[in-house]
């Protein structure tokens, strides 16, 4: 069992506990059911928490006017009974509440039990509403931050996306030798995706903090890996190993085992615009087959170039928001 479960567990027993003590301590009718509420409100995220908790005052008004509209105007019987369930039940799918239906039918049924919609039981159903919903988004108010985690994976899918790099690299020098490239790629992909929805989560738990940039950096690692599916892309091409692929090969090297920092990555890419210009003032290509080779090895270059500057800007991205 992981943390989030354990203290969910604590939370829910102990708040569902809470209530109904309340409500007890209140002398509230059917005080238990204060417990059950505190139950239904609490979701995963503080904003489905919220979001819940609307609908369920939307529930409780719809359940206190059919309750009373049905039952005085047809009778307190099983028949009257049957038909405000099919009424609520039909207006909570409308409204997109449903999480609400058993709610509305368990406060009913305390109208129906006593035969009677009266002030003091609207009252009684009301305050084990308000002390259930309470309780329920209070002890939910804490939910622990995973930015650290976030940050943490992000650092993984960055060595993850060296890594591929430094596949990419061994593969132009030695095509024959077996790649781990795709065995990184996949794990570089799995890291991606599960950080996404950490993101997600943390946006969800954090009502007043902006941490849409654990996204956007997001973003920028996919494509930074779509430019490496690119450069790998082009390196499967190569059918030849000329002398500027050593060259091209151990600059990619030094990208993958280069920190990532912002300095480092503008040294990077002053390196490689003198890389590019020196392949352009190299003599031209002799036969058909160096041409193709040559001109595949230059748009490796761009790519990289491309890559250089994605990191760059994820860089940028995590200083000026993590450390915050």
């Amino acid at each position: 069992m992981n943390k989030t479960n354990a203290l969910k567990i604590v939370k829910l027993s102990l708040g569902s506990s809470l209530a109904i003590f309340i409500a007890w301590l209140l002398k509230l009718e059917y005080s238990t059911v204060a417990g059950v509420i505190t139950l239904l409100t609490v979701k995963n995220t503080k904003k489905e928490t919220l979001k819940g908790t609307l609908g369920k005052i939307y529930g409780f008004i719809i359940c206190t006017i059919f309750s009373y509209l049905c039952f005085n105007i047809i009778g307190y019987h099983l028949y009257s009974f049957s038909i405000y369930i099919f009424i609520v039940i039909t207006l909570c799918f409308i409204f997109n509440i449903q999480d609400v239906i058993a709610m509305c039918v368990v406060i009913a049924s305390h109208y129906f039990l006593q035969g009677e919609v009266s002030l003091h039981w609207f009252l009684n159903e009301a305050g084990l509403f308000i002390i259930g919903a309470g309780i329920g988004v209070l002890i939910n108010l804490y939910i622990p931050s995973n930015k650290y985690k976030i940050y943490e994976t992000q650092k993984k899918m960055q060595e993850e996306v060296s890594a591929v790099l430094i596949d990419i690299a061994d593969i132009i020098v030695n095509p024959q030798v077996e790649s781990k490239y795709n065995k990184d790629l996949n794990t570089l992909n799995t890291l991606i995706n599960n950080s996404i929805s950490a993101a997600y989560e943390n946006m969800n738990n954090h009502l007043l903090s902006d941490t849409k940039f654990f996204l956007d950096h997001m973003e920028i690692i996919k494509s930074q890996r779509d430019i490496l599916e690119n450069l790998y892309s082009y390196v499967s091409q190569l059918n030849t190993t000329p002398p500027q692929a050593h060259i091209i090969s151990a600059f990619i090297h030094k990208i993958g085992y280069t920190s990532f920092e912002k300095e480092s990555v503008n040294l990077l890419l002053d390196e490689l615009s003198r890389l590019m210009s020196t392949m352009k003032n190299q003599p031209l290509p002799v036969d058909r087959v160096e041409f193709e080779n040559r001109a595949i090895l230059f748009l490796c270059l761009t790519e990289l170039k491309k890559f250089l500057i994605n990191r760059k800007n994820a860089q940028i991205l995590r200083d000026s928001h993590f450390y915050k």
